[in-house]
């Protein structure tokens, strides 16, 4: 039975407490065309990653949201109107097929995304035979203009998740003087190309989230841990921290045990899932003041059960629960919980013939964008795509999406 349990650093009180398949696809028209250029500005500091469901692959623009669409041979960038919900390939090159290297924005291997400070960022790691080093590229919002604004050492790779303040790009870095890698968080300035080591990480680090203006990151279990048994997967330790972007320092925030919680950090907020005695229980820890509140949904989970995919919006968390040991998705259930009013209801967007949730991708404005997969029969080999589908929240809190 999962414990519910709060080890708490008192240090997190004082070190916040400054807080106060292809898509359908249309040319580029007069009335549904990428966005303009924009020569963007500095601003606080964000986490840049599309949602919990679809990490890098996705960023919410101001206006409109881009993806990567991947194909048998090549991946696109896509972009999809907030305002129209027509989904292009950003490109305006004419007669362009999106399907070699003269499209700028086609590639072998699809890259991180990320929109910071008015920009659209490209983060690539190395090419899959090893022989280019990986490298951020920025393109105006509308997909122009697209140069490389730093190239990865030989030896060093882009781990995966981002955040920035208009001004930097944060993200983990992987260094290799061997077969395995020293880690560290790392900050890029952008005007001036120049790469800064923030803190060295262990190898099995996250980064999180941002909260109060400061980096969280999350270590799994530590070098010195072994393994050696299923039993020992449920032992190690998780720790959250956090790191001042301009000066790197570390400081605890909390620390818990495998499988004890399931946490998202939104909000200067972190929220944390359990489930004592077979029900769900919600803290809920404000990071600038340290205050905690404490909500019951009233779910029951399975007693291998865990949660997973958590996120935030418009007041409500999203989750999914996972009963291990079903023969298809009908063990898997989405859910929408409302603290301030308690209201719990399921989303039931679930793949007609896996089961499964349908993923939110990320946000558009006050609207979600869900992928959705299409099929041609009742299998899993009639597989045909995705497509990414905009609605508005009340809608999918409704379980509705447009025809």
């Amino acid at each position: 039975m999962k414990k519910h349990i709060l080890p708490f650093c008192l240090a997190a009180c004082l070190l916040l407490a400054a807080c106060g398949e292809t898509a359908p696809s249309a040319a580029p028209s007069a009335a549904t065309s990428a966005p303009a250029a924009s020569n963007g500005a500095g601003g606080q500091l964000e986490f840049l990653s599309a949602s919990p469901d679809n990490i890098g692959y996705g960023a919410e623009g101001e206006q409109g949201f881009y993806y990567i669409q991947d194909g048998a041979d090549y991946s696109n960038v896509h972009f999809i109107d907030g305002a129209s919900g027509q989904d292009i390939v950003l490109c305006s090159n004419p007669s362009c097929t999106h399907d070699s290297d003269a499209c700028p924005v086609c590639f072998s291997s699809g890259p991180y995304l990320a929109f910071n400070g008015g920009k659209l960022y490209l983060l690539f790691g190395e090419s899959g035979s090893g022989e280019e080093p990986g490298h951020i590229d920025v393109m105006e919002p509308d997909g122009s203009g697209r140069r490389t604004v730093y190239t990865f050492e030989a030896n060093q790779s882009f781990g995966g998740s981002v955040a920035g303040d208009g001004e930097n790009l944060y993200f983990l870095l992987a260094t290799y003087e061997g077969d395995s890698p020293t880690m560290s968080l790392a900050r890029l300035n952008l005007s001036e190309g120049s790469l800064t080591d923030l803190c060295q990480v262990d190898n099995s680090t996250f980064l999180m989230g941002v909260a109060c203006g400061k980096l969280m990151i999350k270590t799994i279990g530590s070098e010195s841990d072994t393994n050696t048994s299923p039993d020992d997967f449920y032992t190690q330790r998780h720790s959250l921290k956090a790191v001042d972007p301009a000066t790197g320092e570390v400081t605890p925030v909390l620390d818990w045990v495998q499988d004890e919680y399931w946490e998202l950090v939104a909000d200067d907020s972190l929220y944390l899932l359990s489930a004592p005695e077979g029900k769900l229980h919600l803290t809920v820890r404000d990071l600038a003041s340290g205050a905690d509140a404490d909500y019951d949904p009233g779910l029951e989970v399975e007693e291998d059960g865990y949660v997973m995919s958590l996120a935030r919006y418009n007041g409500t968390l999203m989750f999914t629960v996972f009963s291990p040991g079903e023969s298809s998705g009908s063990g898997v259930q989405r859910w929408a919980y409302t603290p301030e009013t308690g209201e719990l209801r399921e989303i039931k967007l679930y793949d007609p013939v896996r089961g499964y949730p349908y993923q939110v991708m990320g946000t558009m404005g006050n609207k979600l964008v869900v992928q959705v997969p299409r099929y041609s029969g009742n299998d899993v080999y009639s597989f045909q795509r995705y497509e990414y589908v905009v609605c508005s929240w009340q809608d999918y809190l409704n379980s509705q999406l447009p025809e």
